[in-house]
C-alpha cells in the first residue's frame, strides 16, 4: 500500500517541475518580443543664416555740390574763377575741395578743356595745386591782378587747354572714404597773348572722373 503513495507524490513533484519550466519559457518568449519592439529616437537640428548684403556708393562732390547719385555726370560753377577785361600776364585763382561723399574709397583723374576765343594756344593758361588754398591780389586799375595758390605762381609753362582734345592734371588721384581734396587752379592770361585775342573771351571745364579703387 505505501509504493502507490510514493509513485503519486513523485508525479505531483513532477507535474509541478513542469509549470514551472513552462513559466520560464513565456517570460523568457516576452522579453525577446520586449526586445523586438519600436524605438523613438530624438533628433535635433540648427540653421546657420547670413548676414544682410548690401552694395556700395561711388559718390565725388565738387566744391560741396554734386552729391547722390541723382547728379552723377553733374557740374557746378566755380564762381571764383573768372576775370574780366584781362591783360596779358594777369591770373586769378580759385580754390575748392573735392570729396569722396559714397561709401567705397576712389580714385580720380582731373582733365581740362577750353572753348572759345581765349582757350587757343598763347591764350589762357592753366595750372592746378593740390593742398593749397587760393589768393588773389592787384588791381584791374594797375593791370597786375594775380592769383596763386600757395607758394606756387603761374609762368609761361602752364596748360593750355584746347576745344579738341583735354589735357590732363591728375591721373589716379586717391580719396577715401570722407576724405577730400583742395584743388587750387589758376587762370592766367598768356603775358604773350597777341593783339587777336583781345575782346575775346572763354570758359574752360575740369572733369574729376572717379572710379573705385582697383578698377
Amino acid at each position: 500500500m505505501r509504493t502507490p503513495r510514493t509513485s503519486t507524490r513523485r508525479r505531483r513533484r513532477s507535474g509541478r517541475t513542469r509549470a514551472i519550466i513552462s513559466l520560464g519559457a513565456v517570460a523568457v518568449l516576452a522579453t525577446g518580443l520586449s526586445v523586438k519592439g519600436t524605438f523613438a529616437f530624438w533628433t535635433d537640428s540648427g540653421t546657420a543664416q547670413t548676414g544682410a548684403f548690401s552694395s556700395g556708393t561711388l559718390d565725388i562732390t565738387v566744391n560741396g555740390q554734386l552729391a547722390g547719385q541723382a547728379n552723377n555726370g553733374g557740374s557746378t560753377t566755380i564762381a571764383s574763377l573768372a576775370l574780366g577785361n584781362m591783360v596779358p600776364g594777369e591770373s586769378v585763382a580759385g580754390s575748392f575741395p573735392v570729396a569722396n561723399a559714397g561709401t567705397v574709397p576712389l580714385t580720380y583723374t582731373l582733365t581740362g578743356t577750353g572753348s572759345g576765343g581765349l582757350a587757343v594756344t598763347n591764350g589762357l593758361q592753366y595750372s592746378v595745386t593740390f593742398g593749397a588754398t587760393a589768393a588773389n591780389t592787384g588791381s584791374a586799375a594797375n593791370g597786375n591782378r594775380t592769383g596763386t595758390c600757395g607758394a606756387v605762381t603761374p609762368t609761361d609753362a602752364n596748360t593750355t587747354l584746347l576745344t579738341t582734345a583735354p589735357s590732363t592734371f591728375a591721373t589716379n588721384r586717391a580719396l577715401a572714404v570722407g576724405a577730400s581734396d583742395t584743388v587750387c587752379i589758376i587762370a592766367r592770361l598768356n603775358s604773350n597773348a597777341p593783339n587777336a585775342l583781345q575782346t575775346l573771351g572763354g570758359t574752360a571745364s575740369f572733369l574729376f572722373d572717379s572710379k573705385q579703387v582697383g578698377a
